[in-house]
């Protein structure tokens, strides 16, 4: 399991390098830019490589949120999982939060984090900083068609499929019998859209988001890493030990995102009643 999804990424960008389809490797299910983004890492040795990406991800965490804070986030079970795999999540939230809008053409190799993140910058990009949030995506794509013209057709034809990924559902859906969750995502997520992109304050739309994303793992809520401290790490690890078992299998760590979520809308509560006193 150690580097795993990092493996499988090194290797589908070092299948462009030798010529051939990252996706006649058995296990690489992502979009295609996700193995252009890789390519850089890939032109190193691979345990070299792996510890470039856990630097850049320290690093970043460090930079962006403090000392104190990315400890508290770098111990929090999400986020340490994202690392030991090698999955690009926590990467991603970093980056974005590093500079957008420039950055969040990134999400083009991972979609679904989308889902979290764009409705929020919809209302705070101005018009004329679209185009800089899609230069990143833009590029990505050339260089993916120009490499493998028909790469979306093979992205597709293996891709597991919404049933399977809701096998692993670690937000709000891990609730709802296998049976009926797929059903449950599109509704939910096609309900909580609109919802999250009136919401204006940045915690409240990416939590509340985050709780009913279509696609999610049990690293998924490191996206929530501006707001991880000592309690949403404490429940992080009491979710994974009060339910034991497959971690694939899915996890209620959406009790990371209600805790966050709710603190918010206290916080909110609270500044809303001083002003009112004032």
């Amino acid at each position: 399991m150690w580097q795993y999804d990092f493996h499988m990424f090194y290797m589908g960008a070092r299948a462009i390098l030798e010529g051939t389809s990252p996706y006649q490797l058995w296990d690489f299910v992502g979009p295609y830019p996700l193995a252009v983004f890789f390519i850089p890492l890939a032109l190193l040795p691979e345990p070299l490589a792996y510890l470039t990406f856990l630097t850049l991800n320290i690093f970043l965490s460090w930079k962006l949120l403090g000392l104190k804070k990315s400890l508290w986030v770098l111990i929090s079970f999400p986020v340490i999982f994202c690392l030991f795999v090698g999955q690009i999540d926590f990467l991603l939230t970093m980056l974005i939060l590093a500079g957008p809008p420039w950055t969040l053409g990134l999400l083009i190799i991972k979609p679904q984090l989308g889902f979290v993140f764009i409705p929020w910058f919809l209302r705070k990009l101005k018009p004329t900083e679209y185009l800089k949030a899609a230069i990143p995506a833009i590029i990505l794509l050339v260089i993916s068609f120009i490499l493998s013209p028909g790469w979306v057709h093979e992205w597709l034809t293996g891709s597991p499929g919404l049933q399977k990924y809701s096998e692993h559902a670690s937000n709000i859906y891990w609730l709802i019998p296998l049976s009926w969750r797929v059903t449950a995502m599109l509704v939910g997520a096609a309900i909580a859209l609109p919802i999250g992109i009136q919401l204006k304050n940045k915690a409240d739309s990416w939590t509340f988001l985050s709780l009913f994303a279509p696609l999610t793992n049990i690293y998924s809520p490191s996206v929530l890493s501006e707001w991880i401290g000592p309690l949403e790490v404490g429940v992080s690890w009491l979710a994974i030990f009060l339910v034991g078992g497959n971690i694939h299998s899915g996890m209620p760590l959406f009790l990371m995102g209600l805790v966050i979520l709710i603190k918010s809308i206290l916080k909110n509560h609270g500044e809303s009643h001083l002003l009112a006193l004032r």
